[in-house]
Protein backbone atom coordinates (compact mmCIF):
# COMPACT_ATOMS: atom_id res chain seq x y z
CA UNK A 1 0.00 0.00 0.00
CA UNK A 2 1.36 3.85 -0.88
CA UNK A 3 0.96 6.37 1.82
CA UNK A 4 -1.94 8.42 1.56
CA UNK A 5 0.44 11.29 2.25
CA UNK A 6 2.59 11.14 -1.37
CA UNK A 7 -0.41 12.40 -3.42
CA UNK A 8 0.66 13.65 -6.74
CA UNK A 9 -0.13 17.03 -5.75
CA UNK A 10 2.00 16.74 -2.75
CA UNK A 11 4.66 15.23 -4.66
CA UNK A 12 4.83 18.18 -7.12
CA UNK A 13 4.72 20.44 -4.21
CA UNK A 14 7.82 19.36 -2.72
CA UNK A 15 9.96 19.17 -5.42
CA UNK A 16 9.99 15.55 -5.89
CA UNK A 17 11.45 13.77 -9.37
CA UNK A 18 9.93 12.33 -11.75
CA UNK A 19 9.96 9.19 -9.93
CA UNK A 20 8.88 9.54 -6.37
CA UNK A 21 9.77 7.41 -3.40
CA UNK A 22 6.70 6.08 -1.24
CA UNK A 23 6.85 4.85 2.07
CA UNK A 24 5.30 1.61 2.08
CA UNK A 25 2.72 0.74 5.36
CA UNK A 26 3.58 -2.00 7.23
CA UNK A 27 2.04 -4.13 9.75
CA UNK A 28 2.84 -3.79 13.38
CA UNK A 29 4.67 -6.72 13.76
CA UNK A 30 6.88 -4.97 10.89
CA UNK A 31 7.50 -1.33 12.68
CA UNK A 32 11.04 -2.02 13.61
CA UNK A 33 12.08 -2.46 9.41
CA UNK A 34 12.82 -0.43 7.03
CA UNK A 35 10.01 1.00 5.16
CA UNK A 36 10.57 -0.82 1.51
CA UNK A 37 10.71 2.65 -1.37
CA UNK A 38 7.97 2.14 -4.49
CA UNK A 39 9.01 4.41 -7.50
CA UNK A 40 5.23 5.91 -9.17
CA UNK A 41 5.94 7.41 -12.50
CA UNK A 42 4.81 11.20 -12.09
CA UNK A 43 3.52 12.93 -15.56
CA UNK A 44 4.65 12.28 -19.18
CA UNK A 45 8.27 12.82 -19.56
CA UNK A 46 9.29 14.62 -22.56
CA UNK A 47 11.43 13.18 -25.23
CA UNK A 48 12.55 14.71 -28.84
CA UNK A 49 13.20 12.78 -31.99
CA UNK A 50 14.20 13.90 -35.06
CA UNK A 51 14.62 12.72 -38.94
CA UNK A 52 17.87 12.76 -40.68
CA UNK A 53 17.76 15.87 -42.44
CA UNK A 54 18.44 18.89 -40.52
CA UNK A 55 19.22 17.21 -37.09
CA UNK A 56 21.74 19.78 -36.31
CA UNK A 57 18.12 21.95 -35.65
CA UNK A 58 16.68 19.27 -33.23
CA UNK A 59 19.83 19.31 -31.21
CA UNK A 60 19.95 23.09 -30.47
CA UNK A 61 15.99 22.82 -29.94
CA UNK A 62 16.83 20.00 -27.43
CA UNK A 63 19.31 22.08 -25.71
CA UNK A 64 17.35 24.98 -24.99
CA UNK A 65 14.46 22.90 -22.69
CA UNK A 66 16.69 20.12 -21.35
CA UNK A 67 15.13 17.40 -22.59
CA UNK A 68 16.96 14.35 -23.90
CA UNK A 69 16.83 13.08 -27.67
CA UNK A 70 15.01 10.35 -28.89
CA UNK A 71 16.70 7.66 -31.06
CA UNK A 72 14.87 6.12 -34.14
CA UNK A 73 17.22 4.00 -36.58
CA UNK A 74 16.11 4.28 -40.35
CA UNK A 75 17.24 1.16 -42.81
CA UNK A 76 16.28 1.20 -46.79
CA UNK A 77 16.31 -2.47 -47.65
CA UNK A 78 17.49 -3.20 -51.22
CA UNK A 79 13.73 -2.64 -53.35
CA UNK A 80 14.15 0.88 -51.52
CA UNK A 81 11.50 -0.11 -48.99
CA UNK A 82 12.03 2.25 -45.93
CA UNK A 83 11.97 0.66 -42.19
CA UNK A 84 11.95 2.88 -38.86
CA UNK A 85 12.86 1.15 -35.57
CA UNK A 86 12.23 3.13 -32.28
CA UNK A 87 15.59 2.39 -30.03
CA UNK A 88 14.27 3.47 -26.74
CA UNK A 89 10.57 3.34 -24.86
CA UNK A 90 8.51 5.91 -25.21
CA UNK A 91 5.45 4.43 -23.44
CA UNK A 92 2.94 7.41 -21.69
CA UNK A 93 5.77 9.65 -22.89
CA UNK A 94 5.15 12.96 -24.18
CA UNK A 95 6.92 12.84 -27.79
CA UNK A 96 7.90 15.41 -30.42
CA UNK A 97 9.00 14.54 -33.63
CA UNK A 98 10.70 17.63 -35.48
CA UNK A 99 10.57 17.11 -39.21
CA UNK A 100 12.75 19.42 -41.46
CA UNK A 101 14.02 19.07 -44.93
CA UNK A 102 17.60 18.67 -46.04
CA UNK A 103 17.96 18.20 -50.07
CA UNK A 104 21.85 16.92 -49.46
CA UNK A 105 20.27 14.32 -47.09
CA UNK A 106 17.21 12.93 -48.93
CA UNK A 107 14.62 13.92 -51.55
CA UNK A 108 11.41 15.55 -49.93
CA UNK A 109 8.93 13.16 -50.73
CA UNK A 110 11.17 10.34 -49.30
CA UNK A 111 11.84 12.64 -46.10
CA UNK A 112 7.78 12.44 -45.99
CA UNK A 113 7.69 8.96 -46.26
CA UNK A 114 10.12 8.88 -42.95
CA UNK A 115 8.21 11.04 -41.32
CA UNK A 116 5.29 8.62 -41.51
CA UNK A 117 7.56 5.54 -41.28
CA UNK A 118 8.67 7.07 -37.38
CA UNK A 119 5.30 8.42 -36.22
CA UNK A 120 3.59 4.93 -36.84
CA UNK A 121 6.67 3.25 -35.01
CA UNK A 122 6.50 5.69 -31.96
CA UNK A 123 2.56 5.40 -32.25
CA UNK A 124 2.85 1.77 -31.91
CA UNK A 125 4.89 2.11 -28.47
CA UNK A 126 1.93 3.61 -27.06
CA UNK A 127 2.96 7.65 -26.32
CA UNK A 128 0.74 9.93 -24.37
CA UNK A 129 0.98 12.27 -27.14
CA UNK A 130 2.30 13.04 -29.84
CA UNK A 131 3.71 16.32 -31.75
CA UNK A 132 4.79 16.80 -35.26
CA UNK A 133 6.86 19.76 -35.39
CA UNK A 134 6.83 21.21 -39.04
CA UNK A 135 9.43 24.31 -39.24
CA UNK A 136 8.06 24.43 -42.98
CA UNK A 137 5.48 22.80 -44.28
CA UNK A 138 5.84 21.17 -47.77
CA UNK A 139 3.44 21.29 -50.01
CA UNK A 140 2.46 24.45 -48.18
CA UNK A 141 1.95 26.25 -51.55
CA UNK A 142 -0.54 23.91 -52.89
CA UNK A 143 -2.86 24.94 -51.02
CA UNK A 144 -6.00 25.30 -53.44
CA UNK A 145 -7.33 23.85 -56.42
CA UNK A 146 -6.05 26.03 -58.98
CA UNK A 147 -7.36 24.19 -61.88
CA UNK A 148 -10.12 21.44 -62.34
CA UNK A 149 -8.76 17.90 -61.42
CA UNK A 150 -6.49 18.97 -58.81
CA UNK A 151 -5.83 18.19 -55.79
CA UNK A 152 -4.93 19.80 -52.20
CA UNK A 153 -2.17 18.22 -51.20
CA UNK A 154 -1.02 20.86 -47.75
CA UNK A 155 -4.57 19.24 -46.34
CA UNK A 156 -3.62 15.34 -47.81
CA UNK A 157 -0.29 15.11 -46.28
CA UNK A 158 -1.78 16.64 -42.48
CA UNK A 159 -3.95 14.25 -42.95
CA UNK A 160 -1.80 11.81 -44.24
CA UNK A 161 0.35 12.01 -40.89
CA UNK A 162 -2.92 11.87 -38.73
CA UNK A 163 -3.46 8.64 -40.26
CA UNK A 164 -0.06 7.50 -38.93
CA UNK A 165 -0.56 8.86 -35.82
CA UNK A 166 0.20 12.51 -34.93
CA UNK A 167 -1.95 13.95 -32.39
CA UNK A 168 -0.87 18.21 -32.62
CA UNK A 169 1.22 19.59 -35.36
CA UNK A 170 3.72 23.02 -34.88
CA UNK A 171 4.48 24.90 -37.65
CA UNK A 172 6.68 28.22 -38.69
CA UNK A 173 5.42 30.57 -41.36
CA UNK A 174 2.51 28.86 -43.48
CA UNK A 175 2.47 30.15 -46.78
CA UNK A 176 -1.04 30.79 -45.77
CA UNK A 177 -2.55 32.02 -42.73
CA UNK A 178 -5.57 29.82 -43.60
CA UNK A 179 -3.96 26.44 -43.71
CA UNK A 180 -4.02 26.48 -39.81
CA UNK A 181 -8.11 25.22 -41.04
CA UNK A 182 -6.34 21.90 -42.72
CA UNK A 183 -5.78 20.77 -39.55
CA UNK A 184 -7.65 16.97 -39.38
CA UNK A 185 -10.92 16.30 -37.35
CA UNK A 186 -9.21 15.94 -33.58
CA UNK A 187 -6.19 17.80 -34.13
CA UNK A 188 -4.58 21.42 -33.91
CA UNK A 189 -2.31 23.00 -36.37
CA UNK A 190 -0.68 25.99 -34.74
CA UNK A 191 1.45 28.47 -36.28
CA UNK A 192 4.42 30.18 -34.95
CA UNK A 193 6.03 33.63 -36.59
CA UNK A 194 10.29 34.09 -37.12
CA UNK A 195 9.14 37.99 -37.98
CA UNK A 196 11.14 39.02 -34.83
CA UNK A 197 14.28 36.85 -35.22
CA UNK A 198 14.27 38.34 -39.19
CA UNK A 199 14.09 41.68 -37.79
CA UNK A 200 16.33 41.11 -35.28
CA UNK A 201 19.22 40.46 -37.86
CA UNK A 202 18.08 43.29 -40.50
CA UNK A 203 18.62 45.64 -36.95
CA UNK A 204 21.40 44.12 -36.34
CA UNK A 205 22.94 44.02 -39.87
CA UNK A 206 21.93 47.87 -41.23
CA UNK A 207 22.17 49.68 -37.78
CA UNK A 208 20.38 52.59 -37.64
CA UNK A 209 17.12 52.55 -39.86
CA UNK A 210 15.15 56.21 -38.58
CA UNK A 211 15.00 58.90 -41.00
CA UNK A 212 12.44 57.48 -43.26
CA UNK A 213 15.51 56.26 -46.02
CA UNK A 214 14.77 52.61 -45.36
CA UNK A 215 11.69 50.60 -46.62
CA UNK A 216 10.10 47.11 -46.36
CA UNK A 217 9.02 45.84 -50.08
CA UNK A 218 6.56 43.16 -50.25
CA UNK A 219 6.94 40.78 -53.70
CA UNK A 220 3.35 40.66 -54.41
CA UNK A 221 -0.20 42.00 -53.43
CA UNK A 222 -0.49 38.46 -51.21
CA UNK A 223 2.57 38.93 -49.16
CA UNK A 224 1.24 42.56 -47.91
CA UNK A 225 0.30 41.21 -44.40
CA UNK A 226 3.65 39.65 -43.75
CA UNK A 227 5.40 42.93 -44.98
CA UNK A 228 3.28 44.72 -42.61
CA UNK A 229 4.24 43.25 -39.92
CA UNK A 230 8.01 43.15 -41.03
CA UNK A 231 7.74 47.26 -41.08
CA UNK A 232 5.84 47.39 -38.02
CA UNK A 233 7.96 45.19 -36.56
CA UNK A 234 11.20 47.54 -37.07
CA UNK A 235 9.70 51.02 -37.62
CA UNK A 236 10.61 51.90 -41.36
CA UNK A 237 7.89 52.71 -44.08
CA UNK A 238 6.50 50.07 -46.68
CA UNK A 239 6.31 49.88 -49.91
CA UNK A 240 4.84 46.96 -53.07
CA UNK A 241 5.52 45.39 -56.26
CA UNK A 242 2.46 44.28 -57.78
CA UNK A 243 1.56 42.48 -61.32
CA UNK A 244 -0.82 45.61 -63.08
CA UNK A 245 -2.56 44.06 -66.65
CA UNK A 246 -3.31 47.19 -68.60
CA UNK A 247 -5.06 44.77 -71.13
CA UNK A 248 -6.95 41.66 -70.74
CA UNK A 249 -5.12 38.52 -70.77
CA UNK A 250 -0.97 38.89 -70.98
CA UNK A 251 1.63 38.46 -68.19
CA UNK A 252 1.03 42.46 -67.34
CA UNK A 253 4.30 44.60 -65.90
CA UNK A 254 5.57 45.19 -62.45
CA UNK A 255 4.80 48.60 -60.56
CA UNK A 256 6.12 49.94 -57.52
CA UNK A 257 3.60 51.64 -54.93
CA UNK A 258 5.38 53.71 -52.71
CA UNK A 259 4.50 56.68 -50.63
CA UNK A 260 8.03 58.54 -51.08
CA UNK A 261 9.68 59.22 -53.58
CA UNK A 262 12.82 57.05 -55.86
CA UNK A 263 15.44 59.77 -54.61
CA UNK A 264 14.38 59.10 -50.69
CA UNK A 265 14.75 55.49 -50.90
CA UNK A 266 18.21 54.40 -49.82
CA UNK A 267 17.69 50.77 -48.70
CA UNK A 268 15.08 48.03 -49.48
CA UNK A 269 14.72 44.75 -47.46
CA UNK A 270 12.49 42.53 -50.16
CA UNK A 271 10.19 40.39 -48.27
CA UNK A 272 8.47 37.16 -48.37
CA UNK A 273 8.15 33.83 -47.01
CA UNK A 274 9.48 31.62 -49.31
CA UNK A 275 12.66 31.66 -51.19
CA UNK A 276 12.58 28.37 -53.87
CA UNK A 277 13.68 29.43 -57.31
CA UNK A 278 14.29 33.18 -56.93
CA UNK A 279 12.36 33.97 -59.62
CA UNK A 280 9.70 36.18 -58.21
CA UNK A 281 12.65 37.63 -55.97
CA UNK A 282 14.67 38.57 -59.04
CA UNK A 283 11.79 39.99 -61.06
CA UNK A 284 11.30 42.39 -58.05
CA UNK A 285 14.95 43.34 -57.36
CA UNK A 286 15.08 44.54 -61.37
CA UNK A 287 11.90 46.55 -60.56
CA UNK A 288 12.67 48.29 -57.20
CA UNK A 289 16.43 48.81 -59.07
CA UNK A 290 14.83 50.86 -62.33
CA UNK A 291 12.71 52.48 -60.03
CA UNK A 292 15.32 53.52 -57.19
CA UNK A 293 18.43 53.57 -58.92
CA UNK A 294 20.56 54.17 -56.12
CA UNK A 295 18.90 51.98 -53.22
CA UNK A 296 21.22 49.57 -51.91
CA UNK A 297 18.68 45.82 -51.92
CA UNK A 298 18.66 43.10 -49.52
CA UNK A 299 16.41 39.86 -48.99
CA UNK A 300 14.38 38.23 -46.22
CA UNK A 301 12.44 34.83 -46.24
CA UNK A 302 11.20 32.85 -43.09
CA UNK A 303 12.45 29.54 -45.84
CA UNK A 304 15.26 29.10 -48.06
CA UNK A 305 14.47 26.35 -50.62
CA UNK A 306 16.98 27.82 -53.07
CA UNK A 307 16.25 25.21 -55.75
CA UNK A 308 17.26 24.39 -59.57
CA UNK A 309 19.17 27.30 -60.52
CA UNK A 310 18.45 29.79 -58.00
CA UNK A 311 22.38 30.28 -56.95
CA UNK A 312 22.97 31.58 -60.42
CA UNK A 313 19.80 33.70 -60.01
CA UNK A 314 21.61 35.33 -56.86
CA UNK A 315 24.73 35.71 -58.55
CA UNK A 316 23.03 37.41 -61.37
CA UNK A 317 20.70 39.63 -59.22
CA UNK A 318 24.37 40.25 -57.13
CA UNK A 319 26.23 41.63 -60.43
CA UNK A 320 23.04 43.47 -61.92
CA UNK A 321 20.98 44.63 -59.29
CA UNK A 322 23.52 45.19 -56.36
CA UNK A 323 21.88 42.92 -54.27
CA UNK A 324 24.04 43.04 -50.40
CA UNK A 325 22.56 39.94 -48.36
CA UNK A 326 19.75 37.21 -48.12
CA UNK A 327 18.45 36.14 -44.81
CA UNK A 328 16.50 33.06 -44.22
CA UNK A 329 15.91 30.78 -40.93
CA UNK A 330 16.91 27.45 -40.39
CA UNK A 331 13.69 25.80 -40.56
CA UNK A 332 15.01 24.10 -44.45
CA UNK A 333 18.75 22.79 -43.87
CA UNK A 334 20.99 25.31 -45.80
CA UNK A 335 24.31 23.29 -46.32
CA UNK A 336 22.95 22.34 -49.90
CA UNK A 337 22.20 25.71 -50.93
CA UNK A 338 25.93 27.23 -48.92
CA UNK A 339 27.25 24.61 -51.34
CA UNK A 340 25.60 25.79 -54.19
CA UNK A 341 26.72 29.47 -53.45
CA UNK A 342 30.12 28.67 -52.48
CA UNK A 343 30.48 27.40 -56.18
CA UNK A 344 29.68 30.54 -57.17
CA UNK A 345 31.77 33.05 -54.61
CA UNK A 346 28.89 34.17 -52.95
CA UNK A 347 28.73 31.99 -49.98
CA UNK A 348 29.08 35.06 -47.53
CA UNK A 349 25.57 36.84 -48.89
CA UNK A 350 23.11 34.31 -47.49
CA UNK A 351 22.73 34.43 -43.89
CA UNK A 352 20.94 31.73 -41.42
CA UNK A 353 19.02 32.77 -38.67
CA UNK A 354 18.65 30.41 -35.78
CA UNK A 355 14.48 29.98 -34.62
CA UNK A 356 15.60 26.66 -32.40
CA UNK A 357 14.26 28.91 -29.50
CA UNK A 358 11.29 29.59 -30.70
CA UNK A 359 10.78 26.00 -31.36
CA UNK A 360 11.42 25.14 -27.68
CA UNK A 361 9.10 27.88 -26.48
CA UNK A 362 6.36 26.83 -28.42
CA UNK A 363 7.01 22.99 -27.33
CA UNK A 364 8.02 23.72 -23.40
CA UNK A 365 4.62 25.67 -23.67
CA UNK A 366 2.38 22.72 -25.44
CA UNK A 367 3.89 20.17 -22.54
CA UNK A 368 2.91 22.40 -19.65
CA UNK A 369 -0.56 23.04 -21.44
CA UNK A 370 0.00 26.48 -21.75
CA UNK A 371 -1.01 28.66 -25.00
CA UNK A 372 1.51 29.08 -27.97
CA UNK A 373 -0.86 31.89 -29.49
CA UNK A 374 -0.85 34.13 -26.58
CA UNK A 375 0.25 37.62 -28.00
CA UNK A 376 2.70 37.50 -25.11
CA UNK A 377 4.73 34.76 -26.27
CA UNK A 378 4.43 35.79 -29.96
CA UNK A 379 5.83 39.08 -28.74
CA UNK A 380 9.30 37.30 -27.12
CA UNK A 381 12.47 37.94 -29.20
CA UNK A 382 15.69 35.98 -29.90
CA UNK A 383 17.66 37.86 -27.08
CA UNK A 384 14.41 38.34 -25.13
CA UNK A 385 13.24 37.09 -21.63
CA UNK A 386 11.28 33.59 -21.86
CA UNK A 387 9.81 32.85 -19.21
CA UNK A 388 8.95 29.50 -19.72
CA UNK A 389 12.85 28.80 -20.91
CA UNK A 390 13.97 30.57 -17.99
CA UNK A 391 12.42 28.36 -15.45
CA UNK A 392 14.91 25.65 -16.83
CA UNK A 393 17.41 27.66 -14.59
CA UNK A 394 15.84 27.71 -11.56
CA UNK A 395 16.88 25.63 -8.82
CA UNK A 396 13.21 24.47 -7.91
CA UNK A 397 11.69 25.08 -10.94
CA UNK A 398 11.83 23.20 -14.51
CA UNK A 399 12.58 20.48 -16.06
CA UNK A 400 16.18 19.04 -16.00
CA UNK A 401 17.72 15.59 -17.01
CA UNK A 402 19.53 13.81 -13.51
CA UNK A 403 20.64 10.12 -13.05
CA UNK A 404 19.84 8.18 -10.05
CA UNK A 405 21.36 6.49 -8.02
CA UNK A 406 21.57 2.49 -8.58
CA UNK A 407 21.56 2.81 -12.43
CA UNK A 408 18.09 4.13 -12.77
CA UNK A 409 17.02 5.31 -15.99
CA UNK A 410 17.58 8.95 -16.56
CA UNK A 411 14.92 10.95 -14.98
CA UNK A 412 13.17 14.24 -14.95
CA UNK A 413 13.12 16.79 -11.80
CA UNK A 414 9.94 19.02 -11.75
Amino acid sequence: KVSAGCSRARLARSGASHYAVAAMDTDSSEEEDEPQPVRIPLGHRPVVFALPGNRELAKQTAAHLGWPQGDCTFALFDNHEICAKVEETVTNHDVFVIASRDDMNAETNFSMMQLMMCISALKGESPHRLTVILPCMDYARQDRKMQAGQGIPAQLLLRCLKTAGADRFLAVDLHNEAQVAFAPSGTVLDELCARRYLAHFARTALGDMTGGTTFVCATHGGGMTMTRRMAAELSISFMMVDRIRPKGGGKGDLKIMSSEPPERIERVIIVDDIFDTCGSLAEVCRAVREFAPGAKLYAAASHGYFSSNAHLVIKDLVDTCGLQWLVVTNSVAQTGAMARLREVGLDNRLHVVDISRLLAGAMMRIYLGASVNSAMFRDIGPGEHDPQLQALTSPRVGLARRTTEGGQPPALSI
